[in-house]
C-alpha cells in the first residue's frame, strides 16, 4: 500500500573544479511494499518486493540550501 507522506530523503549534490558547491538537489520519495503476484513451478505466489516512489525534487543553490538549513535548526531549537 503506497503511503500518503514522503518518508525518505537524499541529497545530489553539483560541485565546480574546485569542489565548490554549485547546487544541491533534494529528492523526497516514499519507499513502501508492493504485493506482486510471481508464476513459479509451485503456481501463482504473493510476493511482497520494495517500491519507491519520487514525489519531489527540490533543486537549490548554496544560499537557498543554507537557508533551508537554517530555518530547520530555528523550527527544532529547542527539541529533544
Amino acid at each position: 500500500m503506497k503511503p500518503e507522506y514522503v518518508n525518505t530523503f537524499a541529497l545530489r549534490k553539483v560541485l565546480d573544479k574546485e569542489r565548490e558547491v554549485l547546487e544541491i538537489t533534494l529528492d523526497a520519495s516514499h519507499k513502501y511494499m508492493e504485493n506482486n503476484v510471481t508464476v513459479t513451478a509451485n503456481g501463482l505466489e504473493n510476493v511482497a518486493t520494495p517500491a519507491t516512489d519520487l514525489v519531489a525534487s527540490l533543486v537549490m543553490n548554496r544560499q537557498t540550501a543554507i537557508s533551508l538549513r537554517n530555518l530547520l535548526i530555528q523550527t527544532l531549537d529547542g527539541e529533544t
